[in-house]
């Protein structure tokens, strides 16, 4: 890699003429943060999707300095301005100590905060698996030591993030009913009514045209499965139970709020609702069902990719994407019934009860259910829908607040 000096005009005249184009050029290089190259690298040498396409879309080179690639067309983009674009995305999560208010103390042994150096940043960047690529980045980037950005407060996800542990820990062990709008004393984090509202506004403002919001439109299939020592062949019978037979605790409802839990393919709704321990021997009534109207549904299945840190223009959804991707594997977690099911489920209840009895999106519309990764069978989506027993009705009936019609019975 060959870094370029400053490009002097040989009709430069005087001292002073050339003592402020140096001060100039090392103001500008300092302002932005590192230095020249005519070096040019490929899509080849990086590991990350939006670098690739930046280097592919601004190509102006046939070779490359880093992997010596060769193409009678350009294929590589100008080094320099790449160390641009890695250095804004470094940024995202990470900044310099000053920029922090770290405090030197010479006395107490320096910087008063753990810091990491350039080259560990771009290492766990996990850009680019090509070390001189690191290298040269590492030589071009003036800044030497890095502190996580936001480090007396934390990032809006990690804020997130702790505050979920915390809400978890709270609602299972401290209150489940009454935390909404207080600040309870020993609490740091934000509290469990601030961080449901948080994830509110996310989902109604910067995630609002990624794709949460689903509609599930009134040709799909949606199967439950009910076991039982007979068949059953009603909707009523096979759809959500009457509240006094939900003795169970699940994932989304406590005992005696029951809701309809289904899946799109009989193979996860089967994995969803039988157990061979407990189950031998009975009776599966597996029930197909379609909405009777459209139904509005948030999908924690399928979120979108979180950006890359390199991506500028959608840097602003990192945040809510790392929460809610952390969020939805947190709640589709395998939970053993063992006695303590009706605690380890309380927060997902609780967020469940939220999303169903509070959340509105922008238009005032509430919600009909959640989509969630199955727990039992791996890729594959499973569902709750807030739907009354008296809601499931059959094929050959009509009724105003009908839900969910069913429209055919097999049975195992």
């Amino acid at each position: 890699m060959t870094l370029a000096p400053p490009a002097f005009t040989s009709h430069v005249e005087g001292a002073n003429d050339l003592m402020g184009i140096v001060k100039a050029y090392m103001m500008e290089m300092e302002e932005r943060g590192y230095g020249e190259s005519d070096d040019h690298i490929c899509p080849d040498c990086v590991s990350d999707e939006f670098l690739a396409e930046w280097i592919a879309g601004n190509a102006e080179s046939e070779t490359c300095s880093f992997c010596d690639a060769a193409s009678e067309q350009p294929i590589a983009a100008p080094f320099e301005t790449f160390t641009g674009i890695v250095l804004g995305g470094l940024g995202f999560d990470w900044n310099e100590p000053t920029n922090e208010g770290i405090m030197y103390i010479s006395r107490e042994g320096g910087w008063q905060a753990p810091l990491s150096t350039t080259s560990d940043v771009l290492y766990d960047a996990s850009f680019s698996e090509n070390d001189d690529v690191l290298a040269a980045l590492d030589y071009m980037i003036e800044c030497e030591a890095w502190v996580e950005r936001e480090f007396y407060r934390g990032t809006d996800s990690q804020r997130l993030t702790w505050a979920w542990d915390s809400f978890k820990a709270f609602t299972k062990n401290h209150t489940r009913y009454f935390f909404l709008q207080t600040n309870h004393e020993g609490y740091d984090e934000l509290t469990p009514g601030e961080v449901l509202g948080s994830v509110s506004d996310m989902i109604r403002s910067k995630l609002a045209d990624e794709g949460l919001i689903k509609t599930i439109g009134a040709d799909t299939d949606l199967v439950r499965i009910r076991v039982d020592d007979q068949p059953q062949i009603t909707g009523t019978a096979i759809g959500t139970p009457k509240p006094e037979h939900a003795r169970q605790s699940n994932r989304m409802s406590p005992a005696g709020i029951p809701m309809f839990y289904g899946a799109f393919d009989a193979a996860t709704a089967h994995a969803e609702t039988f157990d061979p321990d407990v189950h031998a021997g009975k009776v599966l009534s597996v029930g197909t069902f379609r909405p009777v109207r459209d139904l509005t549904v948030l999908d924690l299945a399928e979120l979108p990719s979180i950006p890359s840190v390199f991506d500028m223009a959608r840097q602003e959804m990192i945040h809510s994407l790392r929460f809610l991707h952390a969020f939805a594997a947190d709640i589709s977690q395998p939970i053993a019934r063992d006695g303590r099911e009706h605690i380890e489920y309380v927060p997902t209840q609780i967020v469940t009860e939220y999303f169903r009895r509070v959340f509105q999106l922008r238009d005032g519309q509430m919600l009909d259910g959640i989509i969630y990764r199955s727990a039992k069978n791996a890729g594959t989506k499973a569902f709750v829908l807030f739907c009354e027993n008296g809601q499931c009705i059959d094929a050959n009936v009509d009724a105003e607040d009908a839900l969910l019609r069913l429209i055919a019975v097999a049975h195992q």
